[in-house]
Parts: C-alpha cells; sequence; structure tokens
C-alpha cells in the first residue's frame, strides 16, 4: 500500500506545474521539461567529487558540447575548464571534450546516452537549468557485457517522468537478468561524496536504491561467459 501511494505522488508531482527536487525545481508539462539540476564542484583532481553524470532530455535545445557547456554556464576560459564526457557502451570507448575548444563543438551524444560533466574551474555553476523533451519512440540496448572494462556499460539518461522509483523498477522495465548466480546490476556515481554504488537486480539492496531525478545512471546485463553469453536487451524507456 505504501508504494502504491509513492507511485502516485510521484505520477500527481510529475503532471503538476512544478515538482521540487533535490533542491531544485523541475516543471513538467505534456511537452517539455524544465529542470534546476543541482552541481556538484570539483574538489581534486583525485576525486570523483564534481563528476556529474547527467540525464539530458532526448530531445534538446543543444545539440553539441560547446552548447551545452554555454547553456549550463560551465568553465569555458582559463586554465581549468568544465568537462564532458560519454562512453560508448558497445565498444567500452571513451570520448571527452574540454569546454571552450573546437573539440566541444564536434562533441555529442545518443538519445538515451547519460553525459559526464566534470564541473570545475572559475566560475563553476552550482545549478543549471535543463531543458527539452521526451522521444517516447525511442529504442535504446544495453550491450553484452565483457567480463572487465567498460564494454557493456550503458550510461542510461533517464527520463524525467520515468514510472521508475528505485533500481529495481528499473531493473524490470528495462529486462536485464534478475534471477540467479549472474544478474544485472544498476549504479550510480554520487557527485557531491565521488561515491559509486551499485545493486544486483532481483536484491533487497535494488528495491531499495532510489534513483533521482535528472541523474544518468549505469546499466549493466549479468555476465555469463560463452557459448551461453546473454544477447543485448533492447528496451523502450518507461515513462508516464
Amino acid at each position: 500500500m505504501l508504494r502504491d501511494k509513492s507511485r502516485l505522488t510521484l505520477a500527481v508531482a510529475l503532471v503538476a506545474a512544478t515538482m521540487l527536487v533535490a533542491g531544485g525545481v523541475a516543471v513538467a508539462s505534456n511537452t517539455g521539461f524544465k529542470i534546476n539540476k543541482p552541481l556538484s564542484v570539483v574538489v581534486t583532481t583525485t576525486s570523483q567529487v564534481g563528476t556529474n553524470w547527467t540525464s539530458i532530455p532526448y530531445f534538446n535545445p543543444y545539440g553539441n558540447g560547446a552548447n551545452l557547456c554555454a547553456q549550463l554556464g560551465l568553465a569555458s576560459t582559463g586554465g581549468v575548464r568544465g568537462l564532458l564526457l560519454k562512453i560508448d557502451a558497445g565498444t567500452g570507448a571513451s570520448l571527452g571534450a574540454t569546454c571552450g575548444t573546437a573539440g566541444a563543438a564536434s562533441f555529442t551524444w545518443n538519445q538515451g546516452q547519460g553525459v559526464r560533466i566534470r564541473n570545475q574551474g572559475v566560475g563553476a555553476p552550482t545549478s543549471a537549468i535543463i531543458v527539452g523533451s521526451h522521444n517516447p519512440a525511442a529504442s535504446l540496448t544495453v550491450p553484452t557485457p565483457a567480463a572487465t572494462g567498460n564494454v557493456g556499460n550503458f550510461w542510461f539518461a533517464l527520463p524525467y517522468h520515468t514510472t521508475a522509483i528505485t533500481a529495481a523498477d528499473l531493473c524490470a522495465s528495462v529486462g536485464l537478468q534478475s534471477v540467479g548466480a549472474a544478474r544485472g546490476s544498476v549504479g550510480r556515481l554520487n557527485a557531491a561524496t565521488g561515491s559509486f554504488s551499485s545493486a544486483n537486480c532481483g536484491t533487497a539492496g535494488a528495491s531499495s536504491f532510489v534513483l533521482v531525478l535528472g541523474e544518468a545512471v549505469r546499466l549493466r546485463n549479468a555476465f555469463i561467459a560463452a557459448p551461453n553469453s546473454l544477447p543485448p536487451v533492447n528496451f523502450v524507456p518507461a515513462h508516464f
């Protein structure tokens, strides 16, 4: 009963005019979203504090990294600047760009792909307005993972009107392996503390793992060695 009430509360909040979340205000309608997203600032170069894995709406006005840096107010001048990064879950390769450089203008990301913002430099913002709308037809893929490395690590841009409240909800809606010795997982990097946490699908930990609006999370399906490797998981993100 309590869980049903929580779902109803979230559903009502998302279709209302405004919603208070994590110190910011998100505005939702049937056409688009606007969120005042907190951005943690880098403390040291050796810490993950200030590394903000961010969910950008699937339709958005940014287009490339240069525009994203400008719109979010990331540091784009000086010796230390904001950094953007994405990971190709199929190959495990990462591609980064520095705000205020030519590389930022050529930096793009796919719908549903999380963008890592390393928020540093003079004037680094503590929050930023993110706007856009959702593509309900977007079909995404969690690739078959390798035993180690980033292959299969899909940083998922959670829709702002997702039906998932916890990692368990996400495991179920995406279709990650939730039974047996090998299971899928959902992971989160806490930008304020620099700590990474994850929960295996089908466990109590996944049920208590609460998702955060505006954050991208890492999806990884179970690794099972060949010849019984699990196929890629294709899914359409569930939303209200």
